[in-house]
């Protein structure tokens, strides 16, 4: 998330006499500590987790994980010596592309909770919770409808192209035939589930600017 106000509707609730402040597991999951903090602590809060440049960020790190996944999927590719991917081989990318990333991940998440640390000492723990129902409809809140579309239009794109590949590849290799063609379904399956969620949210927000006007 780049936006400012999606990292607010996920970490901050507004309620009585402040915000709730969801902090991050430092090992992403599990539970989390939560605090009640006034408008200053909350600013300084989101100056520590808001990037400065959010798209140059995105597209950096968008980069790297590219960069990455080709060059672990040509090392197994290289060292396995099959020409087609074997489920051996499907794991060991999995592996070598998911756990550099996990760990990347919470060596930042890490470094900002540190940061954080003498803004929330003096801030009260609380028992207030932000559920994921909430969550769930202060992103939607948030995000602006030209993004809903821009992300509901790149999981189509995501989804039309394993299709396109699972038909390309269909005469020589039928559907559960090999490893690739269940990676191919499995992010189809993926990709069609976040852009009906996306273009729903869009569709949303333009009934909501029509009932507006």
């Amino acid at each position: 998330m780049s936006n400012v106000g999606e990292i607010q509707s996920v970490l901050f609730k507004q309620v009585p006499g402040g915000y709730v402040f969801q902090q991050p597991n430092p090992w992403v999951f599990g539970a989390s500590s939560r605090y009640l903090v006034n408008e200053a602590q909350k600013a300084a809060l989101l100056a520590i987790i808001t990037p400065r440049r959010p798209i140059l960020r995105a597209a950096v790190i968008l980069f790297g994980i590219l960069l990455w996944a080709a060059a672990a999927s040509t090392g197994v590719w290289a060292f396995s010596g099959h020409d087609e991917p074997m489920a051996s081989d499907v794991v060991a990318m999995i592996v070598l592309i998911v756990v550099p990333m996990f760990a990347a991940l919470v060596v930042a998440l890490q470094r900002n909770l540190r940061r954080m640390r003498s803004v929330l000492a003096g801030a009260p723990r609380t028992e207030e919770r932000i559920t994921r129902g909430e969550l769930r409809q202060a992103m939607a809140s948030a995000m602006s409808l030209k993004r809903s579309l821009l992300l509901g239009a790149t999981w189509t794109f995501t989804c039309s192209m394993q299709v396109f590949s699972l038909l390309i590849r269909n005469a020589r290799y039928p559907l559960f035939s090999d490893a690739q063609s269940f990676i191919n379904l499995f992010v189809a399956i993926m990709a069609a589930g976040l852009a009906v969620h996306y273009l729903l949210i869009a569709l949303r927000k333009v009934r909501q600017k029509a009932v507006a006007s």
